[in-house]
């Protein structure tokens, strides 16, 4: 009878081999450390996010993975692979999953955190950007059916540039009803529905664009800059001090800049990205189920007196997603020096995405619902357990008395272990992001980027003409 008590639970554990992390932090660090080709293999074991409800994590990763590698198109293959995904799991309920119900949230269908949707968008665009300026789709290797084949390097024509820069433009104005979609359908104040990105290098590609139209859109987000941070960003711990007003007063400048007429225009627009996001984490939470949930599933004096035996001392708790709270965003200063080593350009960058920080926020916003959740499952969970459990007991046979404890015992630890925390999430995405822009005049310049006074990183500087120069930069370890 004992077996015939626990059968029923041993399902948990039989399907609730949800992902442990530990493969995804290998490829992160991997990647931090510029080790490609190691994280090519974790990549390519079939416990990376191989499994249908992972997809979502693994086209993220690897999208993440060549984009830092330079291999734009097999980038933003995909990064349009998770987009498209996640707007079906977006218009797809998934709630009320059997899995989720059964074993746990790391069986359901990943369709990312609302940071995660906004922040693809970004990356969709720069990566249209880059394949832009680039003018070519990068050689590689591709498996085919069971074979390996080579595709070779594939050069544009000007008329397929021109769609992957109409492109980088069309992501903007997608990444924007997504966010209009967010605070339609959001009713909660702290919930995650504006992006300060979308606004700051939203209007960036809107002025490099450069018609009218884009640029009266271009002012209207450089203006939005400082409502948002007022009302969305304003307890923002990196945002406290003098990053909000330094990052105030470049949306008013660049704002500026574009009322003039005619306009004018710094060519010279820099993104740096730094870090990693914070690490998400499981978490332990306690949990006491009231005794009224197991008197209502019986009646019975037995249940009642069963009760009194086996639950004492049983240690009930589950996990959910965590992260650590991260530290405030470091400050890092540009500097771009001419052919002759004269210094030209010396300026701060200005924070305008703390990554890290939103997502901390959005998981701590949604604790207590994860929490409240996970409880009425739990609760009709270890009813079951308790139900079947106590159909052994006899108050006056000691040996069922210890097999009804036992039996409950057993299935609680099932339970406990099905309801592990779904800790996947895109670990390649940057702590946080800054911008800076500048004019340059046509040359060859090398600019740096430092941090406390020390150079972390040099790139070259090529300004042909007057057409702008993105320049992206990309420092995971920074």
């Amino acid at each position: 009878m004992f077996k015939k008590a626990v059968v029923s639970f041993v399902l948990f554990c039989l399907t609730a081999c949800g992902h442990t992390g530990r493969e995804h932090a290998k490829f992160i660090a991997a990647v931090q450390n510029g080790d490609f080709d190691a994280a090519a293999r974790v990549a390519a074991d079939d416990d990376f996010y191989t499994d249908k409800a992972s997809r979502l994590v693994r086209f993220l990763e690897l999208g993440s993975m060549h984009y830092l590698k330079g291999e734009y198109c097999q980038a933003l293959e995909n990064f349009d692979q998770a987009r498209d995904l996640s707007v079906r799991l977006y218009t797809t309920s998934v709630s009320k999953s059997v899995a989720a119900q059964i074993a746990g949230d790391g069986l359901i269908p990943y369709k990312g955190e609302k940071y995660e949707l906004s922040l693809l968008r970004f990356y969709q665009s720069l990566t249209h950007y880059r394949l832009y300026e680039q003018g070519y789709c990068e050689p590689r290797v591709v498996n085919e059916n069971g074979e390996e084949k080579t595709i070779e390097r594939k050069d544009f024509s000007e008329s397929e540039k021109r769609l992957h820069f109409n492109a980088a433009r069309a992501a903007i104005l997608d990444w924007n009803s997504l966010l209009t979609t967010f605070t339609n359908e959001s009713k909660d104040s702290k919930a995650f529905k504006q992006d300060m990105l979308a606004k700051t290098y939203g209007a960036e590609i809107h002025d490099i664009y450069g018609s009218t139209g884009d640029r009266q859109i271009a002012r209207q987000l450089y203006k939005d800059v400082g409502r948002l941070l007022d009302s969305v960003y304003a307890d923002y711990p990196s945002f406290a001090g003098d990053n909000a007003g330094a990052l105030k007063k470049y949306a008013e400048s660049k704002g500026a800049d574009l009322y003039a007429a005619p306009p004018r225009k710094e060519n010279v627009k820099i993104v740096l990205k730094t870090g990693v996001i914070a690490a998400k984490k499981p978490e332990k939470a306690d949990f006491i189920i009231p005794w009224a949930a197991f008197l209502a599933a019986g009646s019975s004096k037995n249940l009642s007196s069963c009760l009194g035996y086996i639950l004492p001392g049983q240690r009930i708790s589950f996990e959910i997603p965590s992260m650590a709270e991260p530290e405030k965003a470091k400050e890092y200063r540009l500097t771009v020096s001419d052919e002759n080593g004269r210094v030209v350009v010396d300026k701060p960058f200005v924070l305008t995405a703390p990554v890290s920080e939103t997502a901390y926020r959005e998981y701590q916003n949604e604790r207590a619902g994860v929490i409240a959740e996970k409880g009425a499952r739990l609760t009709a969970k270890y009813v079951s357990a308790v139900v079947s459990a106590c159909s052994i007991f006899d108050p006056n046979d000691g040996l069922k008395i210890l097999s009804a404890y036992a039996a409950f015992a057993a299935s609680a630890r099932l339970i406990e272990a099905s309801e592990y925390a779904d800790v996947r999430y895109w670990g390649l995405l940057p702590d946080a992001v800054f911008q800076q822009s500048a004019a340059l005049k046509k040359g060859e310049y090398t600019g740096k980027v430092l941090s406390n006074g020390k150079e972390l990183t040099a790139f070259p500087l090529i300004i042909k003409d007057s057409r702008a120069v993105l320049v992206d930069l990309n420092l995971p370890n920074g």
